[in-house]
């Protein structure tokens, strides 16, 4: 772990570069950034990159070790990378956020998917597998999708950190095993996670725009078992969803384009956008009446059709930030975004960091990646989304208790 001093202010600053060769990109970046916050090591270092860039992951690390010596180095690579002014997707890209951050506690760790049981059961066997993340005001993962498993880590969190928020995703430069590569200091990795709590004098305010919206009345699932759903409110389950379809009004149809989803209630008293877990509609079966879901499901629960457009996706992350024009100049902020969104959602660049940049205030140091999932809290529990927009916003100042 490594804690700044404190007394010189919260200091963060954002740079990229678009260059092909991992060095010189990684020079340019670096260049930029000493330049912002001066000579001499700095607290943090994320670095997110594009698969142009995973072959040379470790030159990448040791460029940015030598010319910011960086107290915690932290990285992954995705489909595309986001920097203060733009999404980039499909191209070369590197963006590094870097802070120095006086009074804060940083504890960085490696995640593993083993040893969570234990870590469960036992407080101290999860201080030891999850450093600094028992009252921390934020934790960063980062993870591959094809050899980290969140469950364990999740449910450890709950039983020992409840209250504490994850916000992450997972590497997504291509759809195979072994083709991303994560960063922790001098570990270079084509897999597992990385995660960096972050403690002490910082505050973090997170959304997760799900841009979703819901449709119809709840239906109650009266029969099923584990992500397959045989009965709504006691009829067959797809026959109950097509008749929901069916009494929708004429504009609704349109939006059915991108999809059908299902939202999982997060509280009781589940209204509206904020109040329900979006999972993927897997489809139907006819001959037997079932639908499958991108979750479990247990009977008994309420659950909620939902649609997703671009205007939708957009007015919700709006909503989502409109506060925080009432809240003090945010200093820094991370944006882990589906590779499902962006110009494939939007059919524009920039669709995310544009709002978010408007609400707040423009010009603050923000990077991040589009992810193979999103990590991010929804009511008092993290979950993995898709097709999310994850953000958190970074302002000095222990959160007020």
């Amino acid at each position: 772990m490594s804690a700044g001093a404190p007394g010189d202010g919260m200091r963060w600053a954002a740079a990229s570069s678009r260059l092909t060769d991992t060095r010189a990109a990684a020079a340019e970046a670096t260049a930029e950034l000493v330049a912002a916050l001066g000579e001499g090591p700095v607290d943090l270092v994320l670095a997110f990159f594009s698969a142009h860039h995973v072959a040379s992951a470790e030159s990448l690390a040791q460029v940015l070790r030598e010319r910011l010596r960086p107290g915690c180095l932290a990285g992954a690579s995705g489909h595309g990378v986001v920097t203060s002014e733009h999404e980039i997707e499909g191209e070369p890209a590197l963006a590094l956020l870097t802070a120095r951050l006086p009074g804060v506690t940083v504890a960085p760790f490696v995640l593993v998917s083993e040893g969570w049981d234990e870590a469960l059961a036992d407080r101290a066997a999860f201080a030891r597998m999850a450093p600094g993340v028992a009252g921390a005001e934020l934790v960063l993962v980062l993870g591959d999708p094809f050899s980290f498993e969140l469950a364990g880590l999740f449910a450890a969190c709950q039983r020992h950190a409840a209250g504490v928020r994850l916000v992450g995703g997972f590497t997504s430069a291509a759809p195979r095993p072994g083709s991303d590569a994560l960063l922790l200091n001098d570990w270079v990795a084509g897999g597992g996670g990385v995660a960096v709590a972050l403690s002490g004098d910082l505050r973090a305010d997170v959304v997760v725009s799900q841009g979703c919206r819901a449709i119809g009345p709840p239906l109650t699932v009266t029969r099923g078992d584990g992500n397959l759903v045989a009965e709504l409110d006691g009829r067959p389950a797809l026959e109950r969803v097509e008749e929901v379809l069916r009494e929708l009004p004429e504009g609704e149809h349109e939006r059915l384009q991108r999809g059908l989803y299902i939202g999982l209630p997060v509280r009781p008293d589940a209204e509206g956008r904020g109040d329900y877990l979006i999972r993927a509609f897997l489809g139907g079966d006819r001959t037997h009446g079932l639908i499958a879901l991108g979750d479990r499901i247990a009977v008994g629960q309420q659950v909620r059709l939902h649609v997703r457009d671009a205007g939708t996706a957009r007015e919700d992350l709006e909503m989502l930030l409109s506060p925080q024009a009432f809240d003090t100049p945010a200093r820094a902020a991370l944006l882990f975004a589906c590779s499902g969104r962006g110009r494939g959602l939007y059919g524009a660049g920039d669709g995310d960091i544009g709002p978010l940049q408007t609400a707040l205030g423009g010009g603050v140091p923000v990077a991040g990646m589009f992810c193979a999932g999103e990590i991010g809290p929804v009511g008092e529990r993290n979950f993995l989304h898709w097709h999310t927009a994850s953000v958190a916003i970074i302002r000095p100042g222990a959160p007020p208790r």
